[in-house]
């Protein structure tokens, strides 16, 4: 019995023994089958973490929002960038959560911004915002999945800096990039500071310092330098400047780096300081001639053994400084340049060549406008490694890019802002056809979208649809796109909106592609002539929209339902549309003012340019109900990026004369005075209206003595302005709503009188209210 006994409690522990060996055995495959799949899954995980497109969206929208938005990594669908939307739990595995899945933080960003406008109904832009969320953030009904349908998704004009906030710093910037990747821009053109990488490399070169701050231009000016146009203006710049610039620019490359953004660099293509070469006896130097009355920098030929070495000392310092990226943005012999003895083909290989030493892989973007880029240049390169960003993709009907450009990868593109004009208008309606036709040809070369107004800052809706092209998958109903827009800018549907937005979308936002991007600019800030049918040189000589339709725009916003009008986003667009009416009558006006002068009739003169300058007052008080569109807090950026006072008034010097004469006087002669013209507080009711004023009192006194009017020097009264340090308001004053309202009324109450008396008063035909 006991023998029995001790059998079976042998066997009984021989069964336990065999048990746990069993289950340590599956517990051991389990485990090592979860460490192969957590390596497997390692090693699929995307490179990048989602901690910055989160800290992206609690500047944005505040943390107590952002803890209701979980992202998650993923990788790109055969190399194509995409986000998702849906229902998914937060990290403590709550459920019916906002999961928004992307392959870059911008991607991510994107999506968010996706989910904002058309899940929660609000609305970021860059003018202004309308963010009535609730407290619980509504989680799409089924998932929403956007792919890029192209890789580039390009921002940013040369001239973005100058026309735009030359003296920002870094508040401005980290906004700026945050919108930029809301809009799902992956590659953002990068100036402030990159003269410190032409200061250093040329100081290798024979320069001393003292030089090479005298040939640098002051911030304002600096794109137009970096473009091979021009140099030494208005001031020498000071080495604190660059610094500040410097530590400016390192930020917004590390921003863009970390939210998933190629940073673009100004590539090194030739330009040379002057008597480049007499420090540098082996030197081939092209003269380059003027531009815009201003001396051109020479062009050192890049075919020669002196350009590599330059070259690579360029590449070289800015890494040092600025790191590494990607893309780099070159245009060789920009708006007239001059090859004199330089072969083009071997010039551009060359350039690009410097550029694959220093930086393996890295695409050249050029710009594409007017003649460039040069049929040598795109016969004789690498077109896989270059990226032309297309400046006029909308102007012109009978475009073959892929012909002209050899099958050369570029970007649609549009310019619809030359020189920071407040003017309201896009070519929309040509790019909701026109980049479909071209994406969809059997031979495309579109592989990018574009967004280069010469300013940002104005036009959100047209920065809005441009920058949804490449998220999209075909062209979108006009009439539902905009009644969606009005919904998240106001925060919810409303009929009144709806019909402005109708208004708007018929007139300045379907121009066609006549030849032209932007919409005509105002003739209150035109340099006074009775016969002036624009302000800057190069701007339309005529209206590019029926100003009528747009002026329905006004009455009906005025009658969005009150609780719709408390957002930035509104008051934005009511002070703009206001403006713009405003700025209308100003072509309706002058020739009636020219009509009565030449008839002589001074009672009807003198009662037409009180009218005119009238409305100077009133649209002076209109712009100045919003920080955007006031010179003041422009000057006083520029004069607080320095301590010492003396240097505070060359760059506010620096940024005067940029919006009036521009630069010198031959430059300012040759076309470029009042090129950077904008309706805002400060201009139009002290310089504008000083100038008018000025101008009607030397006509008034000729009609009352018959004498000519004396000829009046506008370069010297524009510059004497320009030196001035006089303050301007800060702050934004004033009820926008109820100036519109009077400004309607102003004009309902014109058309009246036109219409009892029978006369041929120029005001906008409004509809009876």
């Amino acid at each position: 019995m006991k023998n029995s006994n001790q059998q079976v409690l042998a066997k009984f522990l021989i069964f336990i023994c065999l048990c746990f060996a069993f289950q340590s055995t599956a517990f051991a495959g389990a485990k090592n089958t979860q460490l192969e799949n957590d390596v497997k899954q390692t090693a699929q995980s995307p490179a990048f973490e989602t901690e910055n497109a989160t800290k992206a969206v609690e500047r944005l929208i505040g943390k107590k929002y952002a803890k209701q938005i979980n992202f998650k990594a993923v990788e790109k669908n055969e190399e194509k960038d995409y986000f998702s939307i849906k229902k998914g739990r937060n990290n403590n595995g709550i459920k019916n959560r906002i999961l928004i899945e992307g392959t870059s933080p911008s991607a991510l960003l994107t999506g968010f911004n996706w989910y904002l406008k058309y899940v929660a109904h609000a609305n970021i832009s860059w003018n202004g915002e309308q963010l009535d969320l609730p407290k619980k953030l509504p989680v799409p009904e089924s998932m929403i999945k956007k792919e890029a349908n192209v890789q580039h998704r390009f921002a940013l004009n040369d001239t973005d800096e100058g026309y735009t906030q030359p003296y920002a710093e870094w508040d401005y910037w980290e906004h700026k990039i945050d919108i930029l990747a809301l809009h799902g821009v992956n590659e953002v053109l990068v100036y402030p500071g990159q003269e410190a990488v032409y200061k250093k490399t040329f100081m290798e070169f024979g320069y001393t310092e003292e030089e090479m701050l005298e040939w640098i231009p002051q911030p304002a000016h600096q794109a137009w330098w970096l473009l091979q146009n021009m140099s030494s203006f208005p001031d020498p710049i000071s080495q604190d400047v660059i610094d500040k610039r410097v530590k400016l620019g390192k930020k917004i490359v590390k921003r863009l780096k970390e939210l998933g953004m190629t940073p673009v660099f100004p590539g090194y293509f030739g330009t040379v300081p002057a008597d480049f070469e007499e420090k540098n006896q082996d030197a081939n130097v092209v003269p380059q001639g003027t531009w815009s009355g201003f001396q051109r920098p020479g062009w050192l030929d890049p075919t020669s053994t002196l350009f590599q070495e330059v070259a690579a000392a360029f590449y070289e310092n800015q890494e040092k400084i600025f790191g590494e990226t990607t893309m780099y943005k070159m245009d060789l012999l920009h708006e007239g340049g001059t090859a004199g003895n330089v072969n083009v083909q071997n010039a551009s290989i060359a350039v690009q060549n410097a550029l694959e030493e220093a930086h393996p892989g890295a695409i050249w973007a050029i710009l594409g406008w007017q003649s460039n880029p040069r049929k040598e240049t795109i016969k004789a390169v690498d077109r896989s490694k270059m990226l032309i960003v297309d400046g006029l993709s909308d102007r012109y009907s009978d475009l073959n890019r892929e012909q002209e450009w050899l099958n050369t990868p570029y970007a649609f593109g549009s310019i619809w802002n030359f020189g920071g004009h407040t003017t309201m208008g896009a070519n929309m309606s040509v790019w909701n056809s026109t980049y479909w036709d071209w994406l969809e040809k059997p031979d495309s070369a579109l592989s990018g979208i574009a967004i280069m107004p010469e300013a940002s800052d104005n036009n959100p809706v047209a920065f809005d649809f441009l920058s949804e092209l490449a998220w999209r998958d075909k062209p979108v109903d006009f009439d539902t796109w905009f009644s969606k827009w009005t919904e998240r800018r106001y925060g919810s549907s409303d009929q009144h909106a709806i019909n402005a937005w109708q208004a708007l979308q018929e007139s300045a936002y379907s121009m066609p592609a006549n030849g032209w991007s932007e919409a005509q600019d105002g003739l209150f800030s035109a340099e006074p002539n009775l016969s002036a049918t624009k302000a800057a040189s190069w701007s339309p000589s005529s209206m590019r929209y029926d100003p009528a339709t747009f002026a329905k725009a006004l009455p009906e916003l005025l009658k969005v339902d009150s609780s719709l009008r408390t957002s930035s986003a509104y008051q934005y667009d009511l002070m703009d549309v206001t403006r713009q009416v405003i700025s209308n009558e100003s072509r309706l006006l002058l020739p009636q003012i020219k009509a009565a002068y030449n008839a002589k009739d001074t009672e009807k003169f003198n009662k037409l340019r009180n009218q005119w300058l009238d409305w100077m007052k009133l649209l002076d008080q209109v712009v100045g109900t919003n920080e955007q569109t006031m010179i003041g807090p422009w000057l006083e950026k520029a004069r607080s990026f320095t301590s010492n006072e003396a240097e505070a008034v060359k760059l506010e010097y620096d940024a005067r004369t940029l919006l009036t004469v521009w630069g010198n006087r031959s430059g300012s002669e040759a076309g470029l005075q009042d090129y950077a013209n904008r309706e805002w507080q400060g201009l139009v009711g002290d310089y504008y209206y000083s100038r008018w004023k000025t101008y009607f009192d030397s006509l008034d006194k000729a009609l009352r003595t018959g004498e000519e009017p004396k000829a009046i020097d506008w370069y010297e009264f524009g510059n004497n302005w320009a030196q001035q340090t006089n303050d301007y308001p800060l702050e934004p004053t004033g009820d926008i709503y109820e100036l519109a309202q009077q400004v309607y009324d102003e004009l309902a109450s014109q058309q009246l009188a036109s219409i009892e008396m029978n006369s041929d008063w120029p005001a906008v035909h409004l509809e009876n209210q």
